[in-house]
């Protein structure tokens, strides 16, 4: 579907038919909803919280759901899913080292998979592919200094976690990888193969003056809305976004039908 199409398709599931009692949704607003719905529809599809309790990758339908988003290498633009490290400390035992997200080409959303590259200059020296293991903070210690769980350049293993990072210089705070050695080897970079955040929805061509001409909007922090941008999902979830979208805006004007359309969203599933 174009973006013409999913706010035409809104405006006729919100309408009670000949009516146009909800006809007075502006198109930034319908934007908006459109653009509501589709976050929605993407953490319900990564993680567990829809119907069918499936997440991401889980069934051939939820793979299909968000494939348009996941963030491959491309040779042509090695920042989409490559990061250099930076060192944060070294010690004879640990060394921790951050990857800025913010250093990614595309918006960082939700991760796929992770995996490093690391070099060892002592015995058994050289570059390798280590695996990237996700932990949780209050099992660092453990992890860090257990002979069978710490990091290792022979397993090819790095314990990582994520959190903040003080210098990303970006409003949108998009975070770091924390990766950890047992000191006895850097970690270089980090490969992330991700879900990227989806380009705004946006119909500003259909925001025009007295005379037909289309002027266009800007958003609340000022940045022109793209004249036309279409739904970056598959086609077979615009239907489900738009009805995401409906059941939205029904349950923020209190539409008389707003459980029924609420209900037919778990139905496309």
């Amino acid at each position: 579907m174009t973006v013409q199409e999913m706010h035409y398709e809104l405006k006729l599931k919100l309408n009670k038919i000949d009516t146009q009692d909800y006809s007075n949704l502006l198109v930034p607003e319908v934007d908006w909803y459109l653009n509501e719905a589709q976050t929605v529809f993407i953490k319900q599809r990564y993680g567990v919280t829809n119907i069918k309790r499936e997440g991401f990758e889980e069934t051939q339908k939820r793979i299909d759901d968000l494939k348009t988003l996941v963030v491959k290498e491309d040779p042509a633009t090695p920042t989409a899913t490559t990061i250099p490290t930076t060192v944060v400390s070294t010690t004879s035992d640990v060394g921790t080292y951050r990857a800025d997200l913010s250093a990614l080409a595309y918006d960082y959303m939700f991760l796929v998979r992770i995996t490093c590259q690391g070099t060892k200059t002592s015995c058994q020296s050289g570059t390798k592919k280590l695996w990237g293991i996700q932990v949780q903070h209050d099992d660092l210690d453990t992890v860090l200094y257990d002979p069978f769980y710490k990091p290792s350049f022979e397993w090819e293993e790095v314990p990582l976690v994520f959190g903040d990072n003080p210098d990303d210089p970006t409003s949108d705070r998009q975070g770091a990888i924390y990766l950890y050695s047992d000191g006895t080897f850097s970690v270089d970079s980090v490969f992330v193969e991700y879900l990227r955040h989806p380009l705004r929805i946006s119909y500003a061509d259909g925001v025009v003056n007295s005379l037909g001409v289309p002027i266009g909007y800007n958003y609340a922090d000022g940045t022109p809305a793209a004249a036309v941008q279409n739904c970056e999902l598959p086609q077979h979830t615009h239907k489900e976004v738009v009805d995401l979208a409906v059941a939205i805006v029904s349950g923020d004007i209190d539409h008389p039908m707003y459980q029924l359309k609420a209900i037919k969203t778990s139905m496309n599933e």
